[in-house]
């Protein structure tokens, strides 16, 4: 039914399931069969069960894994904008659950930046923090971006210095030294092994590979 995307089947067969039978599905369709399809029947099926059952199916964006790795994840996609713009409408909470699942599976910056401009956050406090849960330069990178956009809330820049600080890698430890210098956080006190030069900080805003040089502690090409 999914593969052919017979949707008033599909679903009148999940209905007349019982409980049982309904989470036997429900787990061979996240771990078996979503995995399989193409970009399109992807977000075509996640759609329709998303909003056939958003509690059971809402993890299925896990299936975008093979997508992810393999460069074909696109979410310029009627289904991918109808699913977030549903989930958004009825269940803005479940925005911030899809980004939190999806975002440890994206392989770079472009693939953060479509699902962020797809799956939009309630606010930039609650992107920050989506995004401050993963440790990765294309991550950092979108967070970087977002802070800018925001240059003048002080205080969402301030937190997010901290919840790097907390995290405890090279890398956390690194991004937070960067938004230190470039957005000229006095209130940071601590005593980073990366040091930034301010002439530095036009080199990090040209290219996302001169930010990701001086995150990992290199200085940028001229």
């Amino acid at each position: 039914m999914i593969a052919n995307g017979d949707w008033d089947s599909l679903r009148s067969a999940l209905t007349k399931m019982s409980n049982s039978e309904f989470r036997k599905t429900e787990g061979q369709v996240r771990s078996h069969i979503l995995p399989l399809l193409d970009n399109d029947a992807f977000w075509a099926a996640y759609a329709q069960l998303v909003m056939f059952r958003r509690q059971s199916f809402i993890s299925g964006i896990l299936a975008i894994g093979h997508l992810a790795r393999s460069g074909k994840l696109s979410l310029d996609n009627d289904d991918a904008r109808g699913v977030a713009s549903w989930l958004a409408e009825n269940s803005p909470e479940s925005v911030a659950k899809v980004l939190r699942m999806a975002l440890p599976l994206l392989q770079s910056y472009e693939q953060v930046e479509a699902f962020l401009s797809v799956f939009k956050m309630e606010s930039a406090a609650q992107c920050a923090s989506v995004l401050l849960q993963e440790d990765a330069a294309h991550t950092y990178y979108a967070l970087f971006n977002l802070l800018k956009q925001h240059c003048d809330d002080h205080t969402l820049i301030y937190q997010t210095c901290l919840g790097l600080i907390k995290k405890n890698t090279d890398l956390s430890f690194n991004m937070a030294s960067i938004l230190r210098i470039y957005f000229d956080v006095k209130e940071i006190k601590s005593t980073f092994s990366l040091s930034v030069q301010p002439y530095e900080l036009s080199y990090i805003d040209k290219s996302y590979d001169n930010f990701v040089r001086v995150l990992n502690g290199k200085r940028p090409t001229v």
